[in-house]
């Protein structure tokens, strides 16, 4: 898994959307919005701006210990029985 980082207009550096994927190429051209940790404005870009931080821990927020940390396989089956 990774971050999706997009570079801050107002300081220059990288930062994270908050945005946790495996990859960006299925992601659709779209312009989305980040409010930036960096200087608290709100930020619109798209993911021909963005690039992706493999593993991405030091921009990750405390996370719930019992979350699933990895990609699905492709091929893989990921559905669970339903209820009865």
């Amino acid at each position: 898994m990774g971050i999706i980082m997009i570079n801050c207009p107002a300081t220059g550096h990288g930062v994270s959307t908050g945005i946790e994927v495996c990859t960006t190429d299925q992601l659709p051209v779209v312009v989305a919005t980040t409010v930036c940790p960096a200087c608290g404005r709100k930020h619109e870009w798209t993911k021909n701006e963005a690039w992706l931080v493999s593993g991405g821990d030091q921009y990750r927020g405390a996370q719930d210990p019992t979350r699933a940390g990895g990609c699905a396989v492709a091929g893989s089956d990921e559905r669970r029985a339903a209820p009865e």
